[in-house]
């Protein structure tokens, strides 16, 4: 399954999340507009890094690889699937 898939829905509800919050700290009398401008970017941030670093790559056998600068320069390809 891809990764998307299963976290790209969290991520939605984190940054609606952040908005409601936003939207309910101007509501109320008094609110400082740069102080929730400043925490919705770090609710929307968090929310990014989260999702960022969540995600795993797969690289499929069969890519092209290559060392260079010695007499010892191989060709060949990855063998195994991998992640990263």
């Amino acid at each position: 399954m891809p990764i998307i898939s299963t976290t790209k829905p969290v991520m939605k509800s984190a940054i609606e999340s952040a908005f409601r919050k936003a939207k309910d700290a101007g509501a109320v009398d008094g609110a400082d507009p740069d102080k929730i401008i400043s925490d919705l970017a770090n609710d929307i941030a968090a929310a990014v890094d989260s999702y960022v670093t969540s995600i795993t790559v797969m690289i499929n056998p069969g890519i092209p690889v290559a060392t260079a600068g010695s007499p010892a320069a191989q060709v060949g390809a990855t063998t195994g699937p991998g992640s990263s």
